[in-house]
C-alpha cells in the first residue's frame, strides 16, 4: 500500500534516514491496524448492513473538560442517517463496551422528530 504523499506538505522534512522512514512506516502500519480492528468490532457490535462505510478517525479534543484525545466513529448506510459515536480515548483504548456503550448514549440521547 501506498502512502499519500502530501503536495502541500513543507519541503525539505522528510526523514533523515531509512530507519526514521521505517519507524514512520511501522507507526502508521500500527494505526491502521488498529483502525481496522475497532471497524470490526463495530461490526460485530451493532451489525450494520455489509455495504455500511465505517469511519474511524482519532483526533485532539480541544473541548473544555475533554481528553487530549478523542476516537470518532462514523457509519454510513444508505437510507439511514449517518451515526456518529464519540469515544473520549485514545483509539488504542476502544474496546466492544466502549462502543455499545457509547452507541446506547447516541441512540437515547438523539434528537427526536416531532410527531404529528
Amino acid at each position: 500500500m501506498r502512502l499519500f504523499v502530501n503536495p502541500f506538505a513543507p519541503k525539505g522534512r522528510h526523514p533523515a534516514n531509512a530507519a526514521a522512514a521505517a519507524n514512520s512506516a511501522e507507526a502508521e502500519a500500527e494505526r491502521h491496524a488498529l483502525r481496522e480492528r475497532v471497524k470490526q468490532a463495530v461490526r460485530q457490535v451493532l451489525a450494520p448492513g455489509a455495504e455500511a462505510v465505517i469511519s474511524v478517525s482519532e483526533l485532539a479534543c480541544g473541548e473544555d473538560g475533554c481528553p487530549d484525545v478523542e476516537t470518532v466513529i462514523g457509519i454510513h448506510e444508505a437510507g439511514v442517517p449517518a451515526r456518529r459515536l464519540r469515544l473520549h480515548m485514545p483509539l488504542a483504548e476502544v474496546g466492544l463496551a466502549d462502543i455499545a456503550a457509547a452507541a446506547d448514549d447516541t441512540c437515547c440521547t438523539a434528537p427526536q422528530e416531532p410527531t404529528a
